[in-house]
């Protein structure tokens, strides 16, 4: 019987060693989890506080986004205007040209 009252102690050993293993790495595993929860916390409040410096720096700059697509609009209506004007113009000059050579060739003839 003391065999076996030593095999039993043994594997009641070893089941504590086993436990008492598994435990060290449940605690060792709970650190590293706090620790990674923490890292992850603090990069996020860096993100979340960069994120509101850009959209300060948005709103800052809103007007003068909206003031540029405002002048880009109305450098295209002025440039629309100005082909149409440079179009009449060759117009103008084409028929005064036109006319001007048949008047010549009217008294020519």
């Amino acid at each position: 019987m003391p065999g076996k009252l030593d095999e039993i102690s043994e594997a009641i050993g070893r089941l504590r060693a086993s436990v008492a293993d598994i435990q060290r790495r449940m605690e060792e595993n709970r650190r590293l989890q706090e620790r990674r929860y923490a890292d992850t916390s603090a990069a996020l409040r860096d993100v979340v506080q960069k994120l509101d410096e850009h959209a300060a720096a948005v709103e800052v700059i809103r007007p003068t986004v909206a003031a540029l697509a405002l002048s880009r609009s109305r450098l295209a209506t002025w440039a629309t205007i100005g082909f149409a004007a440079v179009v009449m113009l060759g117009w103008i000059v084409e028929a005064s040209v036109k006319w001007a050579v048949s008047s010549f060739l009217a008294h020519v003839q």
